[in-house]
């Protein structure tokens, strides 16, 4: 007897649990269709029920057998480019994840997927990132942490989970003509960009009121290209003279001349010390 009522209570307990969730995405469904009405979203990249097929997709394209069980990637990160990231907002990132690490739980635990952690999905910002792109990884959670105004700090997850290998570096200065102070900052492949403008979540701070507060981004491949990106500037991003597109990104290299805005300055990158 008392295994019976064991049983029923917890089968009443999943039933509570699934409607739940149930009221929860429909009042997240009614919530979104309000957000898109008022311009806000970022269109379908920005919707539950474009996204959790996605998401799904992505974790059965990345499956792994571990001897007799099937592994899923329980780390997903979405990586939208700046103007979407910021046209979202902090509610709106993290009313995402948990939705979507909800949902994909439950698409992964349906099919028996073992995983090797937490399944948690990230919502991340990447200059060198076009519209959306979906990255699957293996490992721990990381602490959920989501800034209004730090984009560059939404953390790389799957790169991290993936265990990937400290790759190449270097310590890049921007020498700024006529001013004293020089930004610098270290930069490795396979990490976040370095950001450049006037907010202070940038790792090259300029602050000059023509430099965006999210102006451009340097990255570095795993073979040593460095990268320059634009992320729309207001007043554009030069190399050597020439202007990016809006968004565009070029290799750059040591003694290029970048400008930002009305900011010129010229290109230091050194192998670290």
């Amino acid at each position: 007897m008392p295994e019976h009522n064991s049983k029923g209570a917890d089968l009443s307990g999943r039933v509570e649990y699934f409607v739940r969730r149930l009221f929860e995405r429909i009042g997240g469904a009614i919530d979104f269709a309000l957000r898109r009405g008022s311009g806000l979203e970022g269109g379908a990249r920005a919707d539950l029920a474009t996204l959790a097929p996605l998401i799904e997709q992505a974790v059965e394209e990345n499956l792994k057998r571990e001897d007799s069980r099937v592994v899923a990637p329980n780390l997903i990160e979405l990586r939208y480019d700046y103007e979407t990231y910021t046209r979202l907002g902090a509610s709106r990132r993290e009313f995402l994840q948990r939705e979507l690490s909800a949902s994909i739980y439950e698409y992964i635990y349906n099919r028996r997927y073992a995983t090797l952690g937490e399944v948690q999905v990230r919502v991340a910002y990447d200059a060198f990132t076009r519209g959306l792109e979906i990255r699957a990884g293996f490992g721990d959670a990381l602490p959920a942490v989501i800034t209004q105004n730090a984009p560059e700090n939404a953390i790389a997850a799957a790169s991290h989970a993936a265990g990937a290998a400290p790759g190449k570096s270097c310590n890049v200065t921007l020498r700024i003509e006529g001013g004293s102070r020089e930004p610098r900052a270290r930069i490795a492949s396979g990490a976040d960009p370095a950001g450049i403008g006037r907010n202070s979540a940038n790792a090259l701070i300029i602050n000059d009121p023509s430099v965006s507060n999210f102006h451009a981004a340097l990255r570095l491949s795993a073979d040593g290209n460095l990268f320059l990106a634009d992320r729309d500037s207001s007043n554009g991003t030069f190399v050597n003279g020439v202007a990016l597109e809006p968004g565009g990104r070029c290799v750059v290299r040591n003694g290029d001349r970048l400008k930002f805005g009305d900011v010129e300055t010229t290109l230091s990158a050194t192998p670290p010390e």
